[in-house]
């Protein structure tokens, strides 16, 4: 569930929760140190009470009573938030003030004594749900000959003052709550601003069906990342172009390509059913829709070839020895070249032990193609020359240069292209515009890449540049 909710919902979710417990901690802080802070205020406070008291307990027919005259005792008997309780040391209650009710009274002397204290230490207890504060002190009065000794209880209400706190806190928790919500409705507004374009982003990109969805989507970025994710779109929306482009050419051209075979397959045997014929025109029919036959077998297996290609990653695990790699495929093109006179040099590395990535029939099909290319075009008497050397970099460069008819700058630009074919290969039956881009896919996949330097009529030298295998 948490994953499908919207990005804005998620940042307001977990900044209300963190300062939903950063508040909580803060508050209990504050509560418990505004309450601890306000009793250590009112001790002071008892302590005074207790000496106002202790000053106005006097010795009286051999026992101590509270004398009630005056403007002090008067205030202290007529204040309902203090008490005090006068007992002898056998627990007897001399005397006690009369400011709380009498049953309040009798509860505050109960829940006094039966707390165990000492001498001028305080206390906390609760009466009637109200927080008293009290304090317990010990007196003497007389003369040395008859002395005369007490336990004097004072107790303050602290109930009023924690009142207070209380009020306090919850206009503090209101606050603390108004501010949560707040920030937590100000950070939704700021993402959900922040993000719109966002969703506007996706909801567009759910409507574009084919063709158009590579339809340009245009939004303003409001931020790095906005920006970042819109080029990189445009970027993946030129490639898909690309390739849609180059899937109408392939079609356009397998079409083409399929249909001349298949229309003269047509036409003869439209021809040799039209009526009755001999022998030998039968069979050099059966000939010429073999020779179609075979074209169309080519033309499949070419095709079969680079979708394989296409759809396999084995070829980047395999490596084999580049200098063999070379000098078989040299040799098994040596004759071809010998039939056209047709000089074919090559010169091998010193390190026979160097290595690239790829397995030899990988090598064999790329070398094997180039090989084939630069004999067909090179007129008789000409010269094709094979030279491998270490590349400046990490790898090594596998040159097949010709002085044949060359190719225009144009053309050089669109080799690689299925179904490509420069003016001088149209003239090749045999020719379908494979052999090159099959050539490049394989260099390319194994981390290199093909130069094609060519000038019309003076030839053309292809540059391997081969990655070094560090297997």
């Amino acid at each position: 569930m948490w994953r499908s909710l919207a990005l804005n919902i998620k940042i307001a979710i977990t900044l209300f929760v963190v300062q939903a417990c950063v508040l909580l901690f803060g508050f209990m802080w504050l509560s418990h140190w505004m309450e601890t802070t306000r009793l250590d205020e009112l001790r002071p406070h008892l302590d005074t009470q207790s000496d106002i008291v202790e000053s106005l307990i006097i010795a009286k027919d051999d026992h101590l009573v509270f004398q009630r005259e005056g403007e002090f005792a008067t205030e202290l008997d007529h204040d309902h938030n203090l008490y005090f309780a006068l007992s002898s040391e056998d627990g007897q209650l001399l005397d006690d003030s009369r400011g709380p009710p009498a049953k309040k009274r009798s509860q505050l002397q109960q829940e006094m004594n039966e707390v165990q204290a000492h001498d001028e230490e305080t206390f906390l207890f609760t009466v009637d749900h109200e927080k008293w504060i009290a304090q317990k002190g010990s007196l003497a009065r007389g003369s040395a000959q008859v002395p005369l000794k007490a336990s004097l209880l004072v107790a303050a209400n602290v109930q009023p003052a924690l009142d207070a706190i209380d009020a306090f806190k919850r206009v503090v928790a209101l606050v603390a709550f108004g501010i949560l919500l707040l920030t937590t409705l100000g950070s939704f507004i700021v993402v959900s601003f922040s993000t719109r374009n966002l969703r506007g982003f996706a909801r567009q990109l759910r409507t574009l069906k084919p063709p158009e969805f590579t339809r340009r989507v245009v939004f303003e970025p409001h931020s790095a990342e906005e920006k970042l994710l819109f080029d990189s779109y445009a970027e993946m929306e030129t490639a898909v172009q690309e390739v849609l482009e180059r899937q109408r050419l392939f079609i356009a051209n397998a079409s083409h390509e399929l249909k001349t075979p298949i229309a003269a397959v047509t036409s003869a045997l439209e021809v040799i059913l039209a009526r009755p014929r001999k022998a030998e025109d039968y069979a050099q029919t059966c000939r010429d829709v073999l020779a179609e036959m075979q074209v169309l077998k080519r033309l499949s297996l070419g095709l079969l070839n680079l979708a394989h290609l296409e759809g396999t990653s084995e070829i980047t695990g395999q490596s084999s020895p580049l200098n063999a790699n070379v000098l078989h495929a040299v040799e098994r093109w040596r004759r071809a070249a010998e039939q056209k006179s047709i000089s074919l040099s090559l010169r091998l590395l010193d390190d026979d032990t160097a290595r690239v990535a790829g397995g030899r029939e990988h090598w064999e099909v790329v070398i094997g193609n180039l090989l084939d290319n630069a004999i067909k075009y090179t007129a008789a008497g000409g010269e094709v020359s094979v030279t491998v050397d270490e590349d400046r970099g990490a790898g090594y460069n596998i040159e097949i240069a010709d002085n044949g008819i060359g190719m225009s700058i144009n053309e050089v630009k669109q080799l690689g292209l299925v179904f490509f074919r420069a003016e001088a290969a149209r003239s090749q039956t045999l020719s379908f515009g494979l052999g090159f881009a099959l050539c490049k896919r394989i260099i390319e996949r194994l981390g290199g890449h093909i130069v094609v330097q060519s000038t019309p009529r003076s030839g053309t030298c292809v540059t391997i540049k081969a990655m070094r295998y560090e297997g």
